[in-house]
């Protein structure tokens, strides 16, 4: 395969993964299809121990799936295809896969599916992976598995050896599966009506009573009550290469199971109707999917006889049979693979709080189901407290003709006819049992109707969330999601003055080069100059050339519709490096730009460097590095050059820096500027000065308290903002974050270190914490150590937001929520600021270290991004 280095010149964004690149070339595809055998041993646990462990193998586990990725791109009037975009998210292979297995959960889930986009040369999010859900088969949870260890129950859950065994052969399958990937030139889209097998958990009974009892095997133990709600359809999809078809997969909403829990491992009658739908035309590879089957299975139609499960693997055969029979084929034009992320809060009640879960477990008169569940649980809170989201995987096909995702863990039937009703227009096809951690996750109208079951760690009422879920991946119009609901991403209820309504994830940028990352996206909004009376927003950004603090010129770019479109990012040449006689360069970095509403103009602060020719900085020098500022004129889209604010002549000012700084605007049109200084290039203070603008030179007339702290380089990029009658600073340190306030934003308290209000160090360190505010409300932006993030240097991701409490500067723990989560970058250097009454964004590009010559994101979903954490309010 060609690649080529590809500029971007226009994008719009909704969702993750959602760029489209307006200058794209279009893309061809191949597909390369694989499987592997993934049966457990005699021995192991099967449904994580909720049954009993396997004794016989009655059928094979298996793993079915494909690798989608581009082989060329459409050339004018030329037969051969033309190079692939080095570096562009569309241009990054798509793997599908399902799984002979109960379920996957947290870490188990994000080990495979990074395994996978390590070996297809991707990213996780990239994976639509999700398990068939037969229950003589097993239920991973690595985290849940080492709770059980400490308590001396090895194995009860699961075998991570075999697990490590097991992903081995499934990752060989597809690096070799690759060898041989075959064009795709068409899309095929078939479905057919399932006749007697899915019916709903819930009956209502002739009295009115509403049970949820009717099981797999429940037959007509609660009389001949109707199917209830359930979806009749069973979609298939497939890829062809022009007449010839080439993987073909299906999916419908029932839980698998004929009879299960008597140690007999079996892929069940979904298994047997694929087998069969596989010999009649071994050339194309059949995948089968369980769609939202949370609380529908074959009960009503099933005794538990073994000698029903072929009569439903008929049933189920005879409907894949149709739906193929009845597919139209269709040219494949385009393929976007988009994800949302989901953040379900957790259930905390009775045997679902953290007490009791850890109670229970280390009880040893305790049944072994309950032992486990209370492992899975505490697996679960671990992940939801260190902010890890459940990511939502959807592909588009043909811009909307039709729609495959995967939802997670047992999500209801309703979710999946929600998901159809939101595009009627449009083919879905969704898959459940994705990251299978939460357990059950039922609809509003199920709770509200008494349902309740212990295999359920998520908190009630959740149809709001994902109806803004799936309006991103099914790329619906602007405001058909993002509800207006009080409930947190991830601690569940708090007071509602103090939670956004929603935070939506975007990109507002995306290339991945060998020779540089984007770096220091700061946005300032411009009053007016938007389309229909929106502000212009400007975004300042600068290439990191992949040497510590070696940085470009600026460039920018700029969006008069919220964001939803782009210019840029545009070079500024007055902007750019200056050669110096010596044969440094000269150059300003983190730069954070501002708007000055008496002059209406944008004033860019950064600080100016030296570099020698290898990119490091130099401070041989007398002013080695100061605040540099450049303006920028809105009416006329024009820069100025670099100006340089003019310090004390004090030789503490050698260097004297706004660098990462948020800097504020008072109503008399004054500015009040924080600055870190020093001698030299060692312990730095830190003050804040009061400046004049007049549109063409800022200037320095007053200059507040000096903060000190003699602990490794002092107190650094410090960021100020005014809420209410108080002034607020927080501070950078290279062993923890400090904070300050002030009644005049000049003369400051004694500085703290960031607490939690239970007394916990915050735990953000060696890199800066910005500010947020909405009304009388005070935020903090941050990251920290404790959220699972070890593997990220200085814990830099995920970026936090939370609550401060005025007066006594802390972080209100239950407030937290993540405004952009971890993709195994560092996301140290962003920005924040106030768009417009509604909105507050978080931008910030990633760090995407390359392991080898070749382009290739990390598996984590690092690759090379500009990132927008666009915060809602009410």
């Amino acid at each position: 395969m060609k690649y080529v280095v590809f500029e971007a010149i226009c994008l719009t964004v909704t969702a993750w993964n959602a760029v489209v690149l307006a200058e794209s070339p279009k893309l061809l595809w191949e597909v390369a299809p694989f499987e592997a055998d993934i049966t457990i041993p005699i021995g192991h646990a099967c449904m994580g121990g909720g049954v009993a462990n396997a004794r016989e193998i009655v059928d094979p586990l298996y793993a079915k799936g494909f690798v989608l990725r581009p082989r060329g791109t459409v050339l004018p009037n030329q037969e051969e295809p033309g190079p692939i975009p080095v570096g562009k998210r569309e241009a990054f292979p798509i793997v599908v896969l399902a799984l002979d297995w109960c379920q996957l959960n947290n870490e188990a889930d994000f080990r495979f599916r990074e395994a996978l986009a390590e070996a297809a040369g991707t990213t996780r999010q990239r994976i639509l992976l999700a398990c068939v859900h037969q229950h003589d088969a097993p239920i991973f949870d690595l985290r849940a598995q080492v709770l059980l260890d400490e308590q001396g129950l090895t194995g009860w859950l699961c075998d991570p050896k075999f697990f490590e065994e097991a992903l081995a052969r499934v990752v060989a399958a597809l690096k070799e599966a690759l060898k041989n990937p075959r064009p795709v030139t068409h899309i095929g889209l078939g479905q057919a009506r399932v006749e007697k097998i899915a019916s709903n958990r819930k009956i209502i009974t002739a009295e009115g009573r509403i049970h949820w009892s009717r099981s797999s095997a429940s037959g007509a133990t609660y009389g001949d009550y109707p199917e209830g709600d359930i979806d009749p359809w069973l979609k298939t999809i497939s890829l062809w290469n022009n007449d010839e078809p080439i993987v073909a997969w299906s999916s419908y909403a029932v839980h698998p199971m004929s009879y299960y829990g008597q140690g007999q491992v079996s892929a069940d009658f979904p298994g047997m109707a694929r087998a069969k739908r596989q010999a009649d035309d071994p050339r194309v590879m059949q995948i089968y999917f369980t769609g939202c089957a949370g609380d529908t299975t074959a009960g009503k139609y099933n005794t538990g006889d073994p000698g029903n499960r072929p009569v439903l693997a008929d049933r189920l055969y005879r409907a894949m049979l149709e739906a193929w029979q009845s597919t139209q084929r269709y040219p494949l034009e385009s393929v976007v693979c988009r994800h949302a992320d989901l953040y379900l809060p957790p259930r905390d009640e009775g045997d679902f709080t953290l007490e009791r879960m850890r109670a229970i477990l280390g009880n040893e008169k305790e049944k072994r189901w309950r032992r486990i569940s209370a492992a899975l649980g505490l697996s679960w809170r671990e992940r939801v407290a260190a902010g890890k989201p459940i990511e939502v995987p959807c592909l588009d096909f043909n811009n909307g003709q039709a729609f495959f995702g995967v939802l997670p863990a047992e999500t209801f039937v309703g979710y999946q006819l929600m998901a159809q009703q939101l595009r009627p227009d449009a083919f879905v096809m969704l898959a459940g049992f994705g990251d299978g951690a939460p357990g059950y996750i039922p609809t509003d109208a199920c709770w509200k109707e008494g349902y309740n079951d212990d295999y359920c760690w998520v908190a009630p009422m959740t149809d709001a969330l994902f109806r803004d879920l799936l309006a991103q991946v099914l790329n619906l119009p602007e405001g058909s999601g993002c509800p207006k609901i009080s409930p947190t991403d991830k601690m569940g209820p708090t007071n509602a003055r103090s939670c956004p309504s929603c935070i939506r994830r975007e990109v507002i940028y995306q290339e991945l080069s060998p020779d540089y990352l984007w770096f220091h996206p700061r946005v300032v909004a411009i009053p007016g100059l938007g389309r229909n009376g929106n502000p212009r927003l400007v975004l300042t950004l600068q290439k990191h050339l992949r040497v510590s603090d070696f940085y470009s010129g600026l460039y920018y770019m700029v969006s008069d519709d919220l964001g939803r479109s782009w210019r840029g990012p545009i070079q500024i040449p007055q902007l750019d490096w200056k050669p110096q006689p010596d044969g440094s360069t000269f150059a300003v970095a983190d730069v954070t730009p501002g708007y000055h509403p008496p002059t209406g103009k944008v004033l860019a602060l950064g600080a100016y460097v030296y570099y020698d020719q290898q990119g490091h900085q130099l401070h041989d020098r007398p002013r080695f590095s100061q605040t540099a500022y450049a303006i920028y004129d809105p009416q006329t889209d024009d820069w100025s050059g670099w100006h340089l604010l003019e310090f004390p002549d004090d030789k503490k000012f050698n260097l004297a820096r706004n660098a990462c700084s948020q800097w504020l605007v008072e109503p008399d049109g004054t500015l009040l500027i924080p600055v870190y200084f020093a001698e030299n290039y060692g312990v730095m203070a830190t003050a804040v000065f009061r400046c004049q603008f007049d549109g063409h030179k800022l200037r320095i007339f007053e200059q507040g308290d000096e903060l000190h702290l003699n602990q490794v380089r002092g107190l650094v990029e410090p960021s100020i903002i005014r809420c209410g009658n108080w002034y607020f600073l927080t501070l950078r340190n290279d062993l923890r974050g400090y904070v300050t306030r002030s009644t005049d934003g000049l003369h400051w308290e004694p500085i703290r270190p960031w607490l939690f209000d239970d007394g916990q160090e915050l735990g953000s360190y060696d890199t800066q914490q910005h500010w947020i505010s909405h009304g009388d409300r005070l935020y903090l932006i941050y990251t920290r150590r404790g959220a699972m993030n070890d593997h990220v240097p200085r814990h830099r991701a995920p970026l936090f937001m939370a609550e401060v409490d005025q007066n006594n500067l802390c972080v209100l723990r239950a407030t937290e929520r993540v405004v952009l989560p971890e993709r195994g970058s560092m996301m140290g250097n962003f920005g924040a600021a106030t768009i417009t009454p509604e909105e507050a964004w978080v931008t910030v590009g990633e760090y995407t270290a390359l392991s080898s010559p070749e382009v290739r994101p990390n598996p984590k979903g690092g690759d090379g991004s500009v990132l927008l954490g666009r915060i809602c309010w009410d």
